[in-house]
């Protein structure tokens, strides 16, 4: 990652400090990156110029940050999870008898989240894993599963129901008429034949292959979304204490 001026990598007496500064981090003004410890000051716009160069320069952090910012030492760290849809960090760390506390870092950018995540797990040491990614495949498949088996059986129905109407209509088309009536001048004459039931009419405008051809194209996308879905890559990285 490039540095620029709120981003910047000093190497110190004591170590290395690294810092993220507000707009590339959007929820602190100024983190702060140590050996052993990681501080985030409180959201107030960006910092002065002068204090970063005060860090930078060595400088006592708890003075240049106030008492507000928050301070963690990374041996309390028991959990770091990056998720990478959000460019965001999340910190479980452990605060002695009050319990656990979290600490959310959100970037604007994910490489500015990629380069906290690494040097982070770098500062953590050896004590810490990747947790194996589980996908759960039946939460990912059941929508499109939901949709490919519903349009193969509303296709199957409705082209099961118009091939039957297809075929009345046309055995009706074609029967034999009823036995001819004498009209009043002695010839006969034959009735009209019997027009289409109401459920014909309704479902005349539809045709099976239509129907089929709709179907197959809306179970396609639902197998081009199943498989997006199942091949989809992690949306977070989580490490936890070994």
């Amino acid at each position: 990652m490039p540095v620029t001026e709120s981003s910047q990598f000093t190497t110190l007496s004591g170590g290395a400090r690294r810092t993220w500064a507000h707009p590339e981090v959007r929820s602190h003004s100024l983190v702060v990156l140590t050996v052993d410890r990681i501080y985030a000051a409180p959201l107030a716009g960006a910092p002065r110029p002068e204090i970063i160069a005060a860090v930078a320069a060595g400088g006592d952090l708890d003075d240049l940050l106030g008492s507000l910012a928050v301070v963690i030492d990374l041996s309390s760290v028991r959990r770091l999870k990056h998720n990478l849809l959000t460019n965001a960090l999340v910190i479980d760390y452990a605060k002695g008898r009050a319990g656990t506390g979290q600490l959310t870092l959100a970037f604007a950018h994910p490489e500015a989240a990629d380069a906290c995540y690494t040097k982070l797990w770098r500062r953590l040491g050896k004590d810490f894993r990747l947790r194996p990614y589980k996908r759960d495949a039946w939460a990912a498949a059941r929508g499109p599963l939901a949709l490919l088996i519903g349009a193969l059986f509303a296709t199957a129905v409705l082209a099961l129901v118009l091939s039957i109407f297809e075929d009345m209509a046309s055995a009706r088309a074609r029967g034999p008429r009823r036995g001819p009536r004498r009209g009043g001048s002695g010839r006969p004459r034959r009735p009209p034949r019997p027009g289409p039931t109401p459920l014909e009419v309704l479902v005349g405008w539809m045709n099976w292959r239509v129907v089929c051809a709709v179907g197959g194209a809306v179970a396609a996308v639902a197998q081009v979304w199943l498989f997006r879905r199942l091949t989809s890559p992690p949306e977070s990285l989580v490490l936890v204490r070994s």
